[in-house]
């Protein structure tokens, strides 16, 4: 198993990159220094691999967030939220989100990982509904829905046209709102 981390590693990076079905079995084990019958012994298909980069992309980003958000005053955090996505969004190596991408390019909303990015959908959405009980806001669940469709609109207009501090600035007054 100690290949394992290095190749979730690697399919994660190449993945985020190029996309899940522009990414090949050959690459993925040549990037990660294995052989394809290595890749396999680890992961019997690509959508094995897919949903272990899936689970770790999950852990990484929410450890990254909470520990932006979570030092702030809780009456900050949710607007935190918002900050969090303008600096994420503004990385070298920003390519949007991956569960938007994974749920893109596995649209049918039964398969499995469709329904791994829509888990983390849910779960970001019940983080953020803490947040706005955290800061007691008035009706904190129509505020974190709010917040989660201000987050998902700024990531994708950075995945598409890059960062824009006038659109972070209007999420942050329509939240304030």
């Amino acid at each position: 198993m100690k290949k394992y981390p290095q190749l979730v590693s690697t399919a994660l990076d190449l993945f985020y990159r190029q996309g899940f079905h522009a990414t090949g079995v050959d690459q993925l084990a040549a990037a990660a220094g294995l052989t394809k019958k290595t890749l396999y012994r680890y992961f019997p298909t690509k959508e094995a691999l897919i949903e272990a980069v899936l689970q770790q992309r999950d852990e990484q980003f929410m450890a990254r967030l909470q520990a932006f958000v979570e030092p702030l005053p809780a009456p900050q955090r949710p607007a935190g939220y918002l900050r969090f996505i303008g600096a994420w969004s503004q990385e070298r190596d920003f390519q949007g989100c991956l569960f938007i991408n994974a749920a893109a390019e596995y649209p049918e909303l039964a398969h499995a990982i469709h329904l791994q990015a829509a888990r983390h959908k849910a779960g970001l959405r019940q983080w953020l509904l803490g947040l706005c009980e955290q800061a007691a806001l008035p009706d904190a669940p129509a505020t974190a829905a709010r917040l989660f469709l201000l987050g998902e609109g700024l990531t994708v207009g950075a995945q598409v046209q890059g960062f824009d501090a006038q659109l972070l600035e209007a999420a942050c007054a329509q939240l304030a709102a």
